[in-house]
């Protein structure tokens, strides 16, 4: 681990025993520690899985100060470390200021700063391993092994927020508009689907919303949410690709119902890509789609065991994959195969949770493709290299405070 990353390690744990919390005054001070172990059959997952791999580390201190009832700062400093993907360095993960409105029954606000896309169930809390229906999200719905997870869960700019409380349940409104800025190049491979493009990719503009409703038990809950992406690439010195626009339209819809003892959660996503202007590349428009079903049962208050079936297409008109993989075939030093353009996945995962700082889990995980497995984890993947069929473990042990 880097020496940055532990030095937030100890800054955590210190804090850790420090009475600062919610309830204590206006300052409340909170974090997680979380590591994990991967061991696949084939293909890398967060380092070399198929060795054994220990690089999946989260570390994490957020803050929060109430200025007055109507105003709160917030900020959260992350560092993860996870394969090739991310090295540990710290980054501030969201910092806004909270001015909201409260009138009876309803509640209003708006956050300017750096904050959280509310997408689906598990967006805004992701980070938090007690919060994510297991040790890896549903990767249909929460991408993270291609380099858009910072993309999209903290971006700059304006969010607005009205919930409405009645006896029955609540109903909330969420609205956010981004800023335009440069993106990271793991984002940048993501979007252009090249992992060596030399020129800059930029945020033009981006808008999400979503609407979420829960009835008054907490038995069901059912959300959509829109969000809408427009990017610019600006060209390298000698490089393969002329300037040109990627466009990204997704569409989640997220239920899940709730009994004391057994939940189950669905989702689905249908993304509609737009590409054009990159010379090389011909425009294409692609509709990409998942979803995924988990079934969780608690035999116990610690316990709870969930089975997840899990399906991801990169084009809903090319299911196999292999028109996706002919076209790279004409491209310069790339080539995938046909495996590279899908991933469906079993998963099947427990966690123990003694109290409520500390939780244990593992999960096996059965899979079919590629698409959303970290190709910096595989250079293999861009000479058709890499296994369809394999198989993933993972452990983890998190503690939060």
């Amino acid at each position: 681990m880097k020496t940055r990353a532990r030095g937030l390690l100890g800054c955590i744990l210190l804090l850790s025993a420090a009475p600062l919390g919610a309830g204590e005054g206006p300052l409340a001070v909170h974090g997680f520690v979380s590591q994990g172990y991967l061991q696949s059959s084939h293909n890398n997952y967060y380092g070399e899985s198929t060795r054994g791999s220990w690089d999946l580390t989260e570390l994490g201190i957020n803050a929060r100060y109430s200025v007055s009832p109507a105003l709160s700062l917030a900020a959260q400093v992350v560092s993860r470390r996870a394969g090739e993907m991310y090295d540990g360095d710290p980054r501030l993960d969201y910092g806004f200021a909270d001015l909201r409105y409260l009138d009876g029954a309803t509640l209003a606000g708006v956050r300017i700063g750096r904050s959280k896309i509310p997408i689906g169930f598990f967006n805004e809390t992701r980070d938090v391993a007690a919060t994510r229906p297991g040790i890896l999200l549903p990767q249909s719905i929460y991408v993270e092994g291609l380099g858009i997870r910072d993309f999209y869960t903290g971006v700059d700019g304006i969010n607005a927020y009205w919930q409405w409380l009645r006896n029955h349940g609540s109903l909330q409104l969420d609205l956010g508009v981004a800023v335009p800025a440069d993106l990271q190049d793991e984002t940048k491979a993501a979007f252009l689907r090249l992992p060596r493009a030399r020129g800059d990719l930029e945020l033009d503009e981006g808008q999400n919303i979503r609407l979420l409703y829960e009835d008054a038990g907490g038995r069901l809950r059912l959300a959509a949410t829109y969000s809408r992406v427009r990017t610019r690439y600006r060209p390298g010195v000698e490089d393969s690709l002329a300037a040109g626009r990627t466009d990204v339209d997704a569409l989640v819809l997220s239920a899940e119902w709730n009994r004391e003892r057994y939940s189950l959660t669905a989702e689905g996503v249908r993304r509609e890509l737009r590409t054009r202007d990159y010379g090389i590349v011909d425009a294409r428009e692609v509709t990409e789609a998942g979803f995924y079903i988990q079934g969780t049962w608690r035999p116990r208050r610690d316990w709870s065991v969930f089975l997840r079936y899990d399906r991801h297409w990169d084009d809903l008109d090319d299911r196999n994959g292999r028109r996706q993989s002919a076209l790279f075939d004409t491209l310069p030093n790339v080539d995938r195969a046909p495996h590279r353009f899908f991933q469906h996945q079993w998963t099947l995962g427990a966690g123990w949770q003694p109290d409520p700082a500390w939780l244990l889990r593992a999960e096996w995980h059965h899979i079919h493709g590629t698409a959303l497995t970290p190709a910096l984890d595989n250079p293999a993947f861009d000479d058709k290299g890499g296994r369809a069929r394999w198989d993933l473990f993972a452990l983890q042990v998190s503690y939060m405070f």
